[in-house]
């Protein structure tokens, strides 16, 4: 239990506080952080967090004593903190690292720090810094040799949790039909003018339409891929969160962010990941074998109960699932912020070429329609006015 003052903003994470933060968590002895000059990382990357490099600068030398680290808080955009605290994003992120970094099944970024606060809503996590490695680029997206790479270090992660004691121990992890992620179809159905307003004319009429026809069909496929069998998925597995190497040369990747992580099946990563951080071209050619390889990396972890049928199934649906981020995305997104704009179209435009390829839109015709409760009080509200 920490009992330092939670830092509101870059500028309360100062030499002092980090000099304290660090001693208490037992990286620092002796020296004293004298100075902190620090820049701003992760702009046009992520919407829910602010991210700051801090260069730290000791009084005297001593071993072990990171040269560097990154800052990690909320946003200070009150909008998306206060999302991101009701979906419960800040406080699982930060036990992931306190709780669960070392034996997680895959190299996760370490953190010297973290702390939270769910009534004020301050959170910090102090991590390594990854800098010397090479950080992936969604917009670019992912080569084959890298798709699969990842998909054979998840399924490491995955079989440590498959169906394990020690999942279902982490109530403090959703599954993904628990109420706070239901609440997706609120996000999707508030997106959803937007988006068309802003994008409707890239694309086909058919895609128009199936896009309203998912809304109300959002959380019935929550349940579909949140049935036994279950793991530990990261739930934001996109190339903007992966390093690859680790700091000690002996690990393939590091995954950072995990704000969303969820139980579900296995395949919900491996679907977000190849739908929307590879381009179509690479994913067309390489799809099937790239799955084909997640699963017998799970048979080689030790999971013998998950026949290829079911995988690649689950896989399919997992895409349909996926369409929400880019919709969720464009009809939220700053359209000044280039970087960000050319992610969530590339996002958009890989997901729909996905779910053409794959007929995954097949799934919607097997679920009916279940308007989330708040979207049906709304629409009764509208009625009475």
């Amino acid at each position: 239990m920490t009992n330092l003052i939670i830092p509101a903003s870059m500028d309360e994470v100062t030499p002092e506080w980090l000099t304290a933060a660090l001693r208490e968590r037992g990286h620092l002895r002796e020296a004293r952080v004298i100075d902190a000059p620090r820049e701003r990382v992760g702009a046009g990357v992520g919407i829910l967090g602010e991210l700051a490099r801090i260069a730290l600068v000791y009084d005297r030398e001593e071993a072990g004593a990171p040269a560097s680290l990154i800052a990690k808080i909320p946003t200070a955009d009150p909008g998306g903190r206060d999302v991101a605290h009701m979906l419960g994003f800040y406080e699982k992120e930060r036990r992931i690292y306190d709780e669960l970094a070392d034996r997680i099944g895959v190299r996760s970024a370490r953190a010297y720090y973290a702390a939270g606060d769910p009534e004020t809503v301050r959170y910090i996590i102090l991590l390594e810094d990854l800098g010397g490695l090479r950080l992936g680029d969604q917009v670019a997206g992912a080569s084959a040799e890298e798709c699969y790479r990842l998909v054979r270090e998840v399924a490491r992660m995955h079989a440590r949790w498959w169906n394990s004691p020690d999942l279902a121990a982490l109530d403090w992890i959703p599954r993904g039909n628990d109420p706070v992620n239901l609440m997706a179809a609120v996000a999707y159905a508030q997106a959803v003018e937007p988006f068309l307003q802003n994008f409707g004319g890239e694309l086909t009429e058919f895609e128009r339409d199936m896009v309203l026809r998912y809304m109300h069909r959002m959380n019935p496929l929550q349940d579909r891929f949140s049935q036994a069998p279950e793991t530990l998925c990261h739930g934001d597995l996109r190339l903007d969160n992966i390093f690859w190497g680790s700091p000690e040369g002996d690990a393939p990747l590091t995954l950072v962010d995990w704000q969303i992580a969820v139980k579900a099946r296995g395949p919900y990563d491996i679907g977000y990941f190849l739908s929307q951080s590879v381009d179509p071209e690479i994913r067309r050619t390489h799809e099937r074998d790239i799955v084909r390889a997640y699963h017998e990396a799970l048979r080689e972890h030790g999971v013998d109960d998950y026949p290829w049928e079911q995988c690649w199934q689950d896989y399919r649906t997992t895409v349909m699932w996926c369409l929400a981020y880019p919709v969720v995305a464009c009809g939220s997104i700053d359209l000044a912020n280039e970087r960000g704009l050319a992610l969530a179209k590339a996002m958009l435009h890989r997901a729909l070429a996905a779910i053409r390829d794959l007929e995954a839109y097949d799934v919607l015709e097997t679920l009916e329609e279940r308007p989330h409760p708040l979207l049906l009080e709304a629409a009764a509200a509208r009625q009475e006015a």
